[in-house]
C-alpha cells in the first residue's frame, strides 16, 4: 500500500478526529488517503484507520508468509519402518534386556547396602 497522504503525516488527536470523522472516512474511501493515524493524550501507542479491503489484503499476505515460513508438520513414525523379524520376537528381546538391566541395578543397590552395613 503506497501512502497517498504520506507515511510521516502527523497523528491527529482523537478529540479532533471525532469532529472530522466523516471527512476522514470519506478521504479513506475515495482514495485520498490510505490511512489516518490517531493519537490519544494518555497513550503513547497510535491507532490507525484503514479501509477494510486493505486490512483484509494485508492479513492475507501475512498469513501466506507465515504459511511459507512454517516448518512442515512432523511425520508420524508409524509405517516408516519395515520389520524383518516377527514383532513378538522384538518384544521378547526387549523385555529380556529390560529385565537384565533391572537385575543389574538391583544387584548394585543391594551391594551398596551390604557395604554400608559392613562398615
Amino acid at each position: 500500500m503506497a501512502s497517498r497522504a504520506g507515511r510521516n503525516t502527523k497523528p491527529i488527536p482523537i478529540s479532533v478526529a471525532r469532529t472530522r470523522l466523516f471527512e476522514l472516512v470519506e478521504a479513506l474511501l475515495k482514495g485520498r488517503s490510505d490511512r489516518v493515524t490517531l493519537s490519544h493524550k494518555d497513550h503513547e501507542e497510535r491507532v490507525v484507520l484503514v479501509r477494510a479491503s486493505d486490512l483484509a489484503k494485508l492479513e492475507a499476505e501475512v498469513a501466506a508468509l507465515r504459511e511459507r515460513r512454517a516448518p512442515p508438520p512432523p511425520r508420524p513414525l508409524r509405517g516408516m519402518a519395515t520389520l524383518h523379524v516377527p514383532a513378538e520376537e522384538i518384544l521378547v528381546q526387549t523385555r529380556a534386556e529390560q529385565a537384565r538391566l533391572a537385575a543389574e541395578k538391583l544387584d548394585r543397590m543391594t551391594a551398596g547396602l551390604r557395604d554400608r552395613a559392613a562398615s
